[in-house]
Formats: structure tokens, C-alpha cells, sequence
């Protein structure tokens, strides 16, 4: 009995001292006093659980779940009246699925809670009933309420039973490329694949010059995307971390048909710039300047004129147009419009097209090396193209003079420029009577009743300057610069060489 004492004793005292030896181990490891599993079992706050290591949520949820309920589907039926949609290495998202009738199909995103979509045009274009369908599955008849093919955007309007989730709109201007962005669409709509979401990343930004099957984007700026886009996702919203709508989701590149991480989207800002008047008009005021032939000036060029940034630069100028009343001259370098920079011809026409009319705007330009700036009142593109379109053309031969170039020249009377059917500029020139066919001038399209204002930067007001002009350039064997006013009473620029 006594040895068996003993030894139960000593089992005591060795788990005494085995737990005495725990707790101090456990102290020096700073272990937690109460038991793991209790521990797990308490609720952790919002930003515990964010800055847990085994989180795998990401934050295109919350965009999902703050946008989703706003994007709706949308069907535009209308009959088929033969042929179908084209498609080569740009596809635009349609499909055709009834021999009597053509339905596209596409995705839309609720802008005001009244009903207001905003969406592709080519998604509505050949389509004169419009459904919509909204996430909980109630369709409605969508009315369009204005629709853009320049920029290929249209505004529809629903009338729903009660307010709407709509999406806010960003600023595409803001992007980087490599942010992430969330597409949210209408997929193979055939299948059942709506609100289908994707995301990615801003590949590129700026990408113009494209050509789609069913008609050329006048003004292009797309943001190109890596975030799968296919056939249905047309008018879907490009949506940043914000849940804001920075692009319109509008074309992929492919050779297939199917996304290959080659997606277009039309900036929300040109949507910022065209909304306001397709809901007030029905279609876009744009402003005008009077302006052709605009185009980029070079590397090369800037570098010439010890310029930093891009410029554009121009050859012609309409007759009676804003531009021409503000004084400005075919040659001009545009570097400022409305004292911003001009980032290239697209940036600079889709700027002038969004001023709104009867505004004065200032223009920084270079003429000659010299710095102006120059106020245009911007005038109404669609009125300026109805004058333009009735503006006749008139020719007749004149007078003779000495055929320098291949071409007479004369006075520019008023008697002469009527028989011509011009008008004779203010600030006086000559008016050119005839051209010897093949000639130096009529290799440049120089034709009779065209009146010549300036020669290698020299001013022509009268017969003797242009005379003055002649003898001294008669014997240069390069190009020489003309500003003329042409037939219909537009401002250009011309190079005659004497060599052709």
C-alpha cells in the first residue's frame, strides 16, 4: 500500500510540474488564454475581416452589386427588307434570327431614374420596335428618345411604375492605362446570358481611325479594354472601381466574331458632350468652325517651330464661316482651343463640334513663326451645311494676261467676278481668267475664277503685286505656296510647282 502511494504522488507531481512547465512556455510564446476555437467564433468587424490574409473577396463586387440592377437589356425589331449584317475583322454586335424579321440585340444602362437609357445607335438603328428589359425580368416599350451615328450613341426612355436604380457617370478623361474596369452585358442574348460580368483592364486609350462593318464612328476616341466583350454587350456600361460609368461598351476587333481581349468603348465624356441634346432636340447642335482638311501637324514640323506639344493645322477655309470672320488664314497652326492644349485633328473637331453655337472662343495659332490669338464665335454646323449645299458653281473664261504658271490673270472687278460667278475678297487679290491645260497651275487645280491672295507669304491686292510676285520668284525651281479663294468662295491652300 505504501509503494503504491508513493507512486500515484509522484504521477501527481509530475503532471503538476509538466502543467507548471506549460504555462511558463506558453507565457514566453505569448499565446492566447483562451482557446482557439472560442476565438474564431467572434463576430469580426468590417475591418478585420478586409485586412484578413485569407479574404479572397475582390473589389469588383461592390461594383457589381451597385450597378448591376441598372443595366437592361434591349430588342429592336423591325422588318428585313433583304440583306443582313456585314462583318469583317471589326464586328458589330447583331443578330438575325427570323427570315421576315431583323432583331438586334444589345445592352442598355438606366442614366436618370425617370427611365432614361442611354445605349449604342447601332444597337437601334434598323430597329422600329424597341423592347427593354429591366433585371427583375418587367419589359417595357422603349421609346428613342434621339440617337447620334457620329459618335454611335442613342438615349431611349421607358416609362416605369416607379423610380430606378441608375448608374452614375465618371470621367473617362481621369483613366490610366492598366486600371481595372467591369463590363457588365448582354452576351449571346440567343442563350440567356444577361448581366453577364467580366472584368479587366484599360489596354489603350485614344485609339481612333477605326472602321466598323455597319458605317464609320465620325469622331473616335474609344478606350480599349481587355475585359471580354462579345455580340449583346453593344451600349453595356464600362464601369470603374467607383461603380461610376467611364465608356460605353461599343466593338471588339476579331477575327472570329468573339472576343479576343480587343474591346472598344466610347468614352463617357462624348456622352456627356451629346446626352443634353438628344433628350432636348432628338438629335446634336453642333458647333462649326468652317475648317477642312484638317490635319495633324508632324514631328518633324514641330520640332521646326520649336513647339513641345501637338498642333493641327489646316488648307481651306469656307467662304463667310466663322473661322474666315475671325481672321483666320488656310496654314495656321492651331496650338490652343478655348486655352487648351489640342491634342490631335479628332480632339480638336470633336472640341469645336461640342462648343455650343453663338460662343466666342479663343484660338492660340502660329502664322509664319508669329503667336495670335484669334476669337471665333462659333457658328451651326447643320444651317452652314444647307448653305453650303445650295451654293452653285460657275465658270467662264476672262481675260488673258502672261500665262506665268499656265495661267491668265486679271483685276478682280466686280463686273468680272460676276461674269466668273465669284465674289471679289475685300481685301482685294486677282482673279485668275484661264489656264493652259497641263500646266503648272492646272496640275495644282487651279481653275478660272479662283482669285490669288497671298504668293510665298507675299499679300496680292492688286495685278501689280501679283506682277512683283512673278518676276521674283520666276526662276525658283521648288514649290511655291498660293493662298487662294476658290469658285465657291473658300479659302485654300495650294503649292504650284513650276517643275510639273
Amino acid at each position: 500500500m505504501l509503494g503504491a502511494g508513493r507512486r500515484a504522488f509522484s504521477s501527481v507531481l509530475f503532471a503538476l510540474l509538466f502543467i507548471l512547465v506549460g504555462i511558463i512556455i506558453a507565457s514566453m510564446l505569448d499565446l492566447p488564454a483562451t482557446p482557439i476555437a472560442k476565438e474564431r467564433a467572434e463576430p469580426l468587424s468590417a475591418a478585420q475581416a478586409s485586412n484578413r490574409p485569407d479574404d479572397f473577396s475582390t473589389p469588383f463586387i461592390n461594383v457589381v452589386a451597385m450597378a448591376r440592377d441598372a443595366v437592361v437589356n434591349i430588342t429592336a425589331e423591325s422588318e428585313n427588307r433583304g440583306g443582313g449584317t456585314l462583318m469583317n475583322e471589326y464586328f458589330r454586335f447583331f443578330g438575325l434570327d427570323h427570315p421576315r424579321f431583323q432583331r438586334s440585340y444589345g445592352t442598355g444602362f438606366i442614366f436618370r431614374n425617370e427611365g432614361y437609357i442611354l445605349t449604342n445607335n447601332h444597337v437601334i438603328a434598323n430597329g422600329g420596335r424597341i423592347t427593354v428589359t429591366l433585371s427583375n425580368n418587367e419589359t417595357y416599350m422603349g421609346k428613342l428618345v434621339g440617337a447620334d451615328p457620329a459618335t454611335d450613341l442613342a438615349v431611349l426612355k421607358i416609362d416605369p411604375k416607379g423610380n430606378l436604380p441608375v448608374i452614375p457617370f465618371g470621367h473617362s478623361d481621369e483613366l490610366e492605362v492598366g486600371e481595372w474596369v467591369v463590363a457588365i452585358g448582354n452576351p449571346f442574348p440567343q442563350q440567356g446570358l444577361d448581366r453577364t460580368v467580366t472584368a479587366g483592364v484599360v489596354s489603350a486609350k485614344n485609339r481612333k481611325n477605326l472602321r466598323f462593318a455597319e458605317g464609320d464612328v465620325q469622331y473616335q476616341n474609344y478606350i480599349q479594354t481587355d475585359a471580354s466583350i462579345n455580340p449583346g454587350n453593344s451600349g453595356g456600361p464600362l464601369l470603374n472601381l467607383k461603380g461610376e460609368v467611364i465608356g460605353i461598351n461599343a466593338a471588339i476587333s476579331s477575327p472570329t466574331g468573339v472576343s479576343v481581349g480587343i474591346g472598344f468603348a466610347i468614352p463617357i465624356d462624348y456622352a456627356r458632350a451629346v446626352v443634353p441634346d438628344l433628350i432636348a432636340h432628338g438629335s446634336v447642335v453642333r458647333g462649326w468652325l468652317g475648317l477642312s482638311d484638317i490635319r495633324d501637324v508632324s514631328r518633324d514640323q514641330l520640332d521646326e517651330m520649336h513647339l513641345s506639344g501637338p498642333a493641327v493645322t489646316f488648307d481651306k477655309i469656307l467662304r463667310g464661316s466663322p473661322a474666315a470672320s475671325a481672321g483666320l488664314r488656310p496654314g495656321d497652326v492651331i496650338v490652343k482651343y478655348d486655352n487648351k492644349p489640342v491634342a490631335d485633328a479628332s480632339d480638336f473637331m470633336f472640341r469645336v463640334a461640342s462648343t455650343p453655337i453663338n460662343t466666342s472662343v479663343p484660338m492660340d495659332v502660329l502664322r509664319d513663326g508669329r503667336p495670335l490669338t484669334l476669337d471665333v464665335t462659333i457658328g451651326d454646323r447643320a444651317k452652314a451645311m444647307e448653305t453650303v449645299a445650295e451654293r452653285g458653281q460657275q465658270q467662264v473664261p476672262g481675260s488673258d494676261d502672261d500665262f506665268w504658271l499656265g495661267m491668265a490673270v486679271s483685276e478682280c472687278s466686280p463686273q468680272l467676278a460676276y461674269r466668273l460667278g465669284v465674289e471679289c475678297p475685300e481685301s482685294g487679290g486677282v482673279i485668275v481668267t484661264d489656264v493652259l491645260r497641263g500646266s503648272p497651275a492646272d496640275n495644282s487645280n487651279i481653275i478660272p475664277g479662283v482669285v490669288v491672295m497671298e504668293i510665298d507669304k507675299f499679300e496680292i491686292r492688286t495685278l501689280a503685286d501679283y506682277r512683283a510676285a512673278a518676276v521674283k520668284l520666276k526662276d525658283k525651281n521648288k514649290p511655291i505656296s498660293f493662298i487662294v479663294l476658290d469658285t465657291e468662295g473658300n479659302m485654300r491652300w495650294a503649292a504650284i510647282d513650276p517643275r510639273r
